[in-house]
């Protein structure tokens, strides 16, 4: 997959030496993540397929013609869809919590830093990973996402809460995980054991809940579970999004 990618994008960059090199550069680097997400999503890896999908293109020519008439709305267009979808993951988990009972500032500062600090930081740093393969693209994408969900532990009144990270965390696993399309059998098992580790991590290692089974208890869990449910129909729906807006009329199939 990536030699055909690599030819189709040495074409495109032929037909843009008018363009400023930092530029250029910066340009590719779009077109190859927009590439790289259309590829994903469609399941494909090795270099056949990519190259039916390349040849359904716009020739390179003809793209680099249009990049350079269009030049600067690629970055903005990356931006904003950036912004929306992760604020449709911000707006699903913080209405949730509101829904829940939770205190309307709480939720309103979980749903800000949660859609736009960590699901639009990652709609706008997954570039720089995409060529890695899928195991250093999971290391990546925890690891930033964790980082930048680290305001997260702050949303309490109680003063930092370090497991209120796990959620920036396991959101990122989440959407480099399921960048290409899975069976529902895989997002029911991850809801299930990152509920079971949250419980295990706020009952077990920082005893910040005492757990019983009882009704109380039974709550508990049902509320993380529903918690965590949401937390993925958020990322479905930015993923979703993301991919009807990344699909940019300069790169459709010719016969559209």
């Amino acid at each position: 997959m990536k030699r055909a990618l690599a030819a189709y994008l040495n074409k495109v960059e032929r037909g843009l030496q008018a363009m400023p090199p930092r530029r250029r550069r910066l340009v590719l680097r779009e077109l190859e993540s927009h590439l790289l997400d259309e590829a994903e999503a469609l399941g494909i890896t090795e270099d056949g397929p990519m190259s039916r999908l390349l040849d359904a293109k716009e020739s390179p020519l003809e793209l680099a013609a249009e990049l350079s008439e269009g030049d600067g709305k690629d970055l903005s267009h990356r931006h904003v869809t950036s912004l929306l979808a992760g604020a449709l993951i911000g707006s699903i988990t913080g209405g949730h919590l509101f829904a829940q009972g939770w205190l309307w500032y709480i939720s309103l500062a979980f749903g800000v830093v949660h859609g736009l600090a960590v699901g639009a930081g990652f709609f706008w740093m997954r570039r720089h990973w995409q060529r890695l393969g899928d195991g250093w693209r999971l290391v990546m994408a925890i690891s930033f996402t964790a980082l930048l969900s680290i305001p997260l532990g702050f949303t309490s009144t109680r003063g930092f809460v370090i497991t209120r990270t796990f959620y920036g965390a396991y959101t990122g696993f989440l959407l480099e995980r399921h960048a290409q399309k899975r069976p529902i059998w895989q997002w029911a098992l991850e809801t299930i054991a990152f509920t079971a580790f949250m419980f295990f991590m706020e009952v077990v290692v920082f005893q910040r809940v005492h757990f019983h089974w009882n009704n109380r208890g039974l709550f508990m869990v049902l509320g993380e579970l529903s918690f965590n449910l949401a937390l993925q129909l958020g990322v479905i729906a930015a993923l979703s999004l993301q991919r009807r807006l990344a699909e940019r009329w300069v790169l459709r199939p010719q016969s559209m």
